[in-house]
């Protein structure tokens, strides 16, 4: 039967031994607590401070839509009668700004003979044992962001584990394909972002995802899984790769400035790319820097050529973007 103490409902306690009560001096409960109650819980002077963004924000509407849920646990610290919020402070603050009458939420509370206590036990809360990786962020995300669940599902060989460890292993992360495609998309390819991976497979729209899959199919079509061919997985040719990809193969028309290119023509660019042992030597231990996404794009664009040329005896005629050294000649924007 439920207890009532002041404005909290005590619903049920865990069934802990006395014993590991002493132990660990924690309790933990499920409670309803009304806004006057969370707000009688006072800040620690080590707290770090409070910034209410954009995700504070669209948790208080995911708590105003639950009913007053809050997720996760939230660590309380007690020190005689005093009753400090030791985790959980954002939740709380998305609690307050969502209006919801009541919270439901789960509590740790932790009795503490002093401050110092205390500020240990904040330290070991925020010190990760093994920090998260992009890789494993997304994994999470896999099942409710489609951009992401699509690519798993069309490209078995983007992973999160393991990448290249054996013939069957994944070939690319999902972090890497996740940023590279955004980069292929600015007007020069750079895989640094303001942005997380997370949060940029959230935005990836599923259309892009599609697009994405299509680039990735041609490319293990034409790469594969051959070791001599790795550094074609790379971020550096990958991205760069892409960015072409996106203006002669995905572009509506010919041009004057450009020639759009057939899946089949791109098919051969990408596996005479595989054929030129000194660009494959080239890539040896280069990222996607500033000094070399220039002459990559340059050694790149001369492979294409010369494959087209040989197929139609003519010259095609390729980007030349403003961040590509000898650009003076011909611009594409």
């Amino acid at each position: 039967m439920a207890t009532t103490t002041g404005n909290v409902v005590k619903l049920f306690n865990d069934k802990v031994t006395a014993k590991a009560r002493r132990n660990t001096h924690t309790i933990v409960d499920t409670i309803v607590i009304g806004a006057d109650g969370v707000g009688k819980w006072r800040i620690p002077p080590f707290q770090r401070p409070l910034r209410v963004n954009d995700k504070v924000r669209a948790l208080a509407e995911q708590i105003k839509l639950d009913g007053g849920v809050i997720p996760g646990v939230i660590t309380l610290g007690k020190i005689g009668s005093d009753t400090y919020l030791l985790d959980g402070q954002h939740r709380r603050e998305a609690f307050l700004i969502s209006g919801a009458p009541e919270a439901f939420m789960d509590i740790r509370v932790h009795s503490f003979d002093t401050m110092a206590e205390m500020g240990e036990e904040f330290v070991n809360l925020n010190s990760q044992l093994v920090r998260m990786r992009p890789d494993d962020i997304l994994r999470g995300l896999e099942g409710t962001v489609e951009a992401v669940g699509l690519i798993r599902k069309r490209c078995p060989f983007v992973g999160y584990d393991s990448i290249r460890r054996s013939d069957t292993s994944p070939v690319l992360s999902m972090t890497l394909v996740i940023r590279v495609w955004r980069a292929s998309m600015c007007e020069v390819p750079s895989t640094t972002s303001g942005s997380g991976a997370g949060q940029l497979a959230m935005e990836m729209q599923i259309s892009e995802a599609e697009r994405c899959c299509d680039f990735l199919s041609w490319c293990m079509d034409a790469w594969g899984r051959d070791h001599e061919y790795v550094r074609l997985w790379g971020s550096l040719n990958l991205s760069v790769t892409a960015w072409l990809y996106r203006r002669v193969v995905l572009v509506e028309s010919d041009g004057p400035k450009v020639k759009k290119l057939s899946h089949s023509d791109l098919s051969k660019c990408l596996k005479a790319m595989s054929a030129d042992a000194g660009y494959l030597d080239w890539l040896h231990g280069r990222t996607l820097a500033e000094a070399n996404r220039s002459p990559c794009y340059q050694r790149i664009k001369a492979i294409w050529a010369k494959r087209l040329e040989q197929e139609s005896g003519k010259r095609p005629m390729l980007p030349q973007p403003a961040w590509s050294h000898g650009s003076s000649t011909r611009s594409y924007k």
